[in-house]
């Protein structure tokens, strides 16, 4: 009974250890620096009394060219591309060619790529998600891609290029050729 006990708190905490990596991991809590919105920022985009679909997509056209918003607000010098598994999916990583990174950021700020659509997806649903490393390997950007069963993006910081997180027909085709290409990676 003593050696049951034993085993089944070695499970218990071994278990709470993986449950916390996880959850840290996910949140990037060992290595951050996002540029996220201020509240001020913040309020700009968000739904108001009176707004119509009109009215706040003209809000997030005003910003497409403003610096102030571009994704992800730091330079970047690496990106990651995961799979969208829990807990095994840290160890699926391919990074991005060097010489690629300034065309995904390029990709991402550029309002073409994307569409106006409705977001009633969740992250978990997406199949991949990619990180985005400046110099001193923090990470200062994410973007979840669920694109086989939705064609919409979630990205961290804010990005009012991304619109609503829709895809277009030329975004998703850029995309999924970058994915695809294992030339792409390293």
């Amino acid at each position: 009974m003593q050696r049951l006990k034993k085993i089944l708190s070695i499970v218990i905490v071994t278990f709470g250890i993986i449950a916390l990596w996880y959850w840290a991991d996910d949140n990037d809590y060992f290595q951050t620096d996002y540029k996220d919105l201020t509240i001020d920022q913040k309020k700009i985009f968000k739904w108001q009394d009176g707004d119509t679909g009109e009215s706040i997509m003209n809000r997030y056209r005003k910003h497409f060219a403003d610096t102030a918003f571009y994704f992800p607000g730091n330079r970047v010098s690496k990106v990651k591309l995961f799979k969208n598994i829990p807990l095994v999916g840290v160890f699926t990583g391919r990074t991005l060619k060097k010489e690629h990174v300034n065309s995904f950021v390029e990709f991402c700020n550029d309002s073409v790529n994307f569409d106006w659509g409705e977001t009633t997806w969740d992250i978990t649903e997406s199949e991949y998600y990619c990180k985005l490393y400046n110099s001193e390997n923090d990470v200062v950007g994410k973007i979840y891609l669920c694109l086989y069963d939705c064609g919409m993006i979630k990205s961290r910081p804010f990005c009012p290029t991304m619109k609503f997180g829709g895809l277009s027909e030329r975004g998703s085709v850029w995309i999924y050729n970058l994915i695809d290409n294992e030339d792409n990676w390293q």
